[in-house]
């Protein structure tokens, strides 16, 4: 028999605490809405597993570390290696990762209250346990994500080129439009879901707080299923996918346009609801694996180009908020961030860190598979196609400091995500990763 539980807690941080998502400080000045860590927790008798959901950009290796120690104080080594822990990627939740973050005082207020809360919500999901059945399949379907990086008409790779720009070519790949549903059943009705969706979760911008699109989609399946349960949304690989079609002439940096990507991604979720199949087992394996990832190098070329780069480009404050389209405009504050980025990757890289990559496996039909950093889709590609599970959640942005994790053929075309910058990753990264993923699998 298989008992599921799940919780979720409220970790909106006070006013004051910056914001991650840009390269500039941006204090909060209020929120649109709260942000919650979810939790869900499976238990067949033998093995106990689940998924922590947090509303944040990233799982940097200081929060890792911290819910590691708590989770395993509180429940033991055993459920923490089982668990998958992982970020929906809004770009207007809380910055823990600046070096210094926690000297501040709200900042560290709100680091602290984030685990407390997680390690509640995880104790509830636990008490929470009780018989329930699990629904799952997936769709083909995602109109709201694009390809972020193009081949312009000069051969090169830009990222975000601009709306309408004529010298756009193509996208620079495909994009899996896979989008996986698990439907949880108990006493007889829809208790919680979790979602697996591709794009970025930066279509707000400013200085509010916000789950961004990730909140308006779940507000919209429970205001349409008239229940306040839990809905996870696992990102899947989305390190080159984001929201904006440069082919429209349209607002796309808007809390409106937050509300309209959740509300769509919500109406094809719940149109597939009577279309899922039921989990026929329950038996559950969790497979834990550790994969090394190779760190940048710079050839002397680069670093003295990035050096030429400091000594020649004005040093120009930029106005605003500083996005990764700034240095397809050489702005020149971007090309100079970017210039010393380098120079830090050649002086302050390792040369590799570990990271717990964690497949949990229903049966032979589903499949959950965590992945570092922000992987570009194709990584995800990569997996589904050689999965030998009916189905294949990719949930990303887990328990790993990686950033971007661009396919190998992607770091000599250029672009925003292969800039260097210190601990980024080797071309071989990507290759790494899904092998050791498969080998899971």
């Amino acid at each position: 028999m298989l008992n599921i539980g799940y919780a979720q807690e409220i970790i909106t941080p006070p006013i004051g605490v910056g914001l991650a998502g840009y390269m500039n400080k941006r204090p909060n000045t209020g929120m649109y809405d709260d942000l919650y860590v979810k939790t869900v927790i499976f238990d067949n008798g033998k093995v106990r597993c689940g998924i922590i959901s947090l509303d944040l950009i990233s799982v940097h290796k200081t929060l890792l570390d911290a819910l590691e120690a708590r989770i395993v104080e509180k429940f033991g080594r055993e459920l923490h290696n089982n668990l998958i822990i992982c970020a929906i990627h809004t770009h207007t939740g809380p910055d823990f990762r600046p070096a210094d973050a926690l000297d501040d005082e709200r900042t560290r207020y709100a680091f602290n209250q984030l685990i407390d809360k997680t390690v509640m919500a995880v104790e509830r999901a636990i008490m929470n346990l009780q018989p329930g059945e699990i629904e799952y399949g997936s769709v083909y379907n995602n109109p709201y994500a694009f390809v972020r990086r193009y081949w312009m008409k000069n051969g090169t790779i830009v990222t975000n080129p601009g709306r309408c720009n004529p010298d756009v070519d193509k996208p620079e790949s495909d994009l899996d439009r896979t989008i996986g549903i698990i439907r949880i059943i108990q006493n007889g009705k829809t208790a919680a879901l979790i979602c697996n969706i591709s794009n970025h979760g930066d279509t707000i911008g400013g200085n509010l707080v916000s789950a961004d699109w990730y909140g308006r989609f779940t507000q919209e399946i429970q205001h349409s299923l008239k229940a306040s349960m839990p809905v996870l949304i696992v990102d899947d690989a989305s390190g080159d996918i984001n929201h904006f079609d440069i082919h429209q002439q349209i607002n796309q940096t808007c809390y409106n346009e937050a509300v309209r990507i959740g509300r769509g991604y919500a109406a094809i979720v719940l149109d597939a609801l009577d279309k899922l199949e039921k989990l026929s087992g329950d038996d559950i394996v969790v497979k834990n694996s550790i994969v090394t990832i190779p760190h940048r190098k710079l050839s002397e070329a680069e670093i003295a180009e990035a050096q030429h780069t400091l000594d020649t480009v004005p040093d120009i404050p930029k106005e605003g908020d500083f996005e990764s389209q700034d240095l397809a405009n050489k702005v020149p504050a971007a090309l100079r961030y970017f210039a010393q980025r380098a120079l830090d990757c050649n002086a302050k890289s390792t040369p590799s860190h570990d990271c717990r990559l964690t497949a949990i496996e229903f049966g032979k039909e589903l499949a959950l598979v965590s992945l570092p950093g922000e992987p570009f889709n194709g990584v995800a590609k990569a997996i589904r196609e050689k999965s030998p599970f009916k189905n294949t959640f990719l949930l990303s942005l887990s328990q790993s400091q990686s950033g971007y994790v661009p396919m190998a053929e992607c770091f000599p075309r250029g672009g925003y995500e292969v800039q260097p910058g210190i601990n980024t990753v080797a071309p071989e990264a990507a290759d790494a990763i899904i092998n050791a993923a498969l080998a899971n699998l």
